[in-house]
């Protein structure tokens, strides 16, 4: 771990490298007054939106939209498939296939939408005032669906050749709804109050204000919707699996945020923790930490860190932006992505092949990454690829 002290609150950070603009974005978080302790960087960090991805904020009950981000509740879940990769034959691609032809990835949306009451029911609330009806019957079509960037469905098998499927992904559409229109408020009720802020990026809502509790159940609401959207997208891959493998036995280990905000007690004090592509470690906590495309993830345990408040990486993290990474492609610096995904043996469904953003020569060296958080994280599994779909 290193400590930075350019700001009115020391940074703890456990990454090995930073990029100077990550850096320069998690001062400003250290100056703002509402933050209390230190500010952390997770081994994954990179340059995000305001605030950098990777970064723990713990405030005296402020609130932050940034600092969770246009995503809540993104994260990854995890089913156990009862098979061997001996079991899975010559039926990886055509189930790959399969799986990308039944759930929606990138822009698209669901051809056949569920009706309101059956949405409702799959998230499991009913819709907060907070939440804009708007917002939200735009995104029932969205439900069940992957997206873009980052985001993906893998076949992994751990040393002994078991096989997992892990799956990553968010609020979608609804969660950009309500992290745009908070944060464009937060900007607005801070400088009619004349807030002192280093960056508008980082408008927050006070405790005690109406807009605090408004946001707050808003993404609480966003975090719903993304845990219900993961896991009607584990219920489609069941279905495929037990397609190809009547005698599978698929489960569902694992369904973990990693944009989210929730008080916590650290430090001896009570406040509001923002995790903005983190997730929470607490000590024996499972947790799913998936590298790029092309290479190794991890099922860990935490170790419960009391200056990472509580908290570990949430996957290698990007180490060249995605314009970046598709000039360098271009250019010939990066390997091509079928010749490199092939060489590994790892098959791609859906729009893999044209993921050239996420080339995994443009994310960092996940066992570095596990190695810089051996403090945060046990590793306990490690799972290579067999098969990706992408957006």
């Amino acid at each position: 771990m290193k400590v930075y002290t350019d700001g009115r609150l020391p940074i703890k950070s456990w990454a090995s490298s930073i990029e100077e603009d990550c850096l320069a974005q998690a001062i400003n978080v250290a100056n703002l007054p509402i933050a209390q302790s230190h500010i952390v960087l997770c081994p994954d960090t990179h340059l995000g939106y305001g605030v950098p991805i990777g970064c723990v904020i713990f405030t005296d009950g402020a609130v932050i939209p940034n600092a969770v981000g246009v995503d809540q509740g993104c994260g990854v879940a995890m089913l156990k498939t009862g098979l061997t990769v001996e079991d899975l034959g010559d039926k990886l691609q055509p189930t790959l296939n399969l799986i990308a032809a039944r759930i929606p990835t990138g822009f698209r949306q669901q051809a056949e939408p569920m009706s309101n009451d059956q949405a409702f029911e799959a998230v499991g609330t009913e819709l907060p005032e907070s939440v804009h009806r708007v917002w939200w019957e735009k995104s029932i079509a969205s439900l069940g669906t992957l997206g873009g960037g980052n985001h993906f469905i893998e076949f992994q098998a751990d040393p002994d050749g078991n096989v997992y499927v892990m799956l990553h992904s968010g609020s979608r559409g609804l969660g950009k709804m309500i992290g745009d229109h908070y944060h464009k408020m937060a900007v607005e009720e801070c400088h009619r109050w004349h807030t002192q802020l280093p960056t508008d990026d980082l408008a927050f809502f006070p405790l005690g204000t109406e807009e605090h509790e408004d946001y707050l159940t808003a993404m609480n609401f966003g975090l719903k919707y993304a845990e219900a959207n993961r896991d009607l997208m584990l219920a489609e891959v069941t279905t495929a699996i037990l397609n190809s493998w009547p005698t599978a036995t698929p489960e569902v280990l694992v369904n973990v945020h990693h944009n989210f905000a929730a008080w916590e007690n650290h430090k001896g004090r009570n406040g509001i923790v923002h995790r903005k592509g983190a997730i929470r470690a607490r000590l024996g906590e499972t947790l799913l930490i998936p590298g790029s495309m092309g290479t190794a993830s991890y099922i860990g345990r935490g170790l419960g860190n009391p200056d990472s408040f509580d908290t570990c990486q949430h996957g290698a993290g990007r180490a060249m932006g995605r314009k970046d990474a598709e000039r360098r492609y271009a250019a010939g610096e990066l390997e091509n992505l079928s010749t490199f995904m092939g060489n590994r043996g790892i098959l791609m469904g859906g729009h893999a092949a044209e993921a050239i953003d996420e080339h995994p020569g443009a994310y960092k060296v996940i066992e570095q990454v596990m190695e810089d958080s051996s403090d945060l994280v046990e590793p306990v599994t490690r799972l290579r690829p067999l098969g990706v779909i992408k957006g």
